[in-house]
């Protein structure tokens, strides 16, 4: 569903913001259906269940703090889905969460420029301890 975000980034480029901004809504659109279901029925198929962490990706890369809580939102539902019940600390996990795959997402630029690029047009939309050096810092 995000193959050409991902081509993007890993040619460190930043893919169209007007073209990732529509498949983000039309991937958020079907896994919001996908996360109302009982876990049970949720597909793998990640052209029908789109990968949350994709989701996360996009709208960080949208810069936009309302999807990325969007997303955030369907990451900790699928943590809970995946924990045992009476399981505390959701929101740390979440946290957690979030920098790792502000991370993963860093990690996909190879080229040292065009990553700091993204970190420095990232401070102040994302929590400071999801970021290179950040550990310790808030929002």
């Amino acid at each position: 569903m995000f193959s050409e975000m991902i081509a993007a980034i890993r040619g460190n480029r930043l893919p169209d913001p007007e073209l990732l901004q529509k498949r983000f809504e039309f991937a958020l659109t079907k896994k919001l259906g996908i996360v109302k279901l009982p876990p049970a029925f949720w597909m793998r198929d990640p052209k029908i269940n789109p990968r949350a962490d994709h989701l996360f990706w996009a709208a960080v890369l949208l810069k936009d703090r309302r999807r990325i809580d969007m997303a955030l939102s369907i990451i900790a539902v699928e943590l809970a889905e995946n924990s045992f019940p009476g399981a505390v600390g959701c929101g740390q996990e979440v946290e957690e969460k979030a920098r790792e795959l502000v991370g993963m997402l860093l990690e996909q630029f190879s080229d040292p420029d065009a990553r700091q690029h993204l970190v420095q047009g990232l401070d102040g939309i994302v929590a400071a301890e999801w970021l290179p050096g950040g550990a310790g810092k808030t929002r």
